[in-house]
């Protein structure tokens, strides 16, 4: 299924700007930096976010999304992890897992549920980092688009 147009925009800020860097980003700074409007629970970014979740996932490539984190749970001064939305979380109990993403005991109780709260996020503290090492990690080039 092809990407909604915040959905590219987004995907080419991660690769072109945030990827080089090796440093998580906000929500708000996605925002700030794309244009694509924040709202209830991340609103059109992490709109956007998950279809790249899933798209990425597909084509067999590291979680991108993964890197997008909550200000308030920016905990890292290096910027290297933090801990994004519930919404990861969903996006990962519905996922194939194509791409052989780690996953730690309980990722599943999200599966056919809402939307965990963002704290949820910190039970799969481990887990989540593994995925953002795999994107800091991945030596692959990123496709130009999804």
């Amino acid at each position: 299924m092809p990407l909604s147009n915040n959905s590219k925009i987004v995907y080419r800020y991660l690769v072109q700007e945030v990827i080089p860097l090796k440093k998580v980003v906000t929500y708000k700074e996605v925002s700030s930096a794309t244009g694509v409007p924040l709202g209830t629970a991340g609103g059109a970014v992490s709109k956007a976010l998950y279809e790249i979740f899933v798209e990425c996932d597909n084509k067999l490539l590291p979680p991108l999304s993964a890197i997008v984190v909550q200000d308030e749970n920016l905990y890292d001064a290096t910027r290297r992890h933090g801990m994004p939305g519930g919404g990861y979380l969903l996006a990962e109990a519905e996922s194939e897992n194509h791409a052989l993403r780690r996953r730690d005991n309980g990722w599943d109780r999200w599966k056919c549920s809402r939307r965990p709260g963002d704290m949820e996020t910190w039970k799969m503290k481990n887990m989540i980092e593994s995925h953002q090492d795999m994107v800091w990690d991945f030596s692959g080039p990123w496709p130009e688009e999804l």
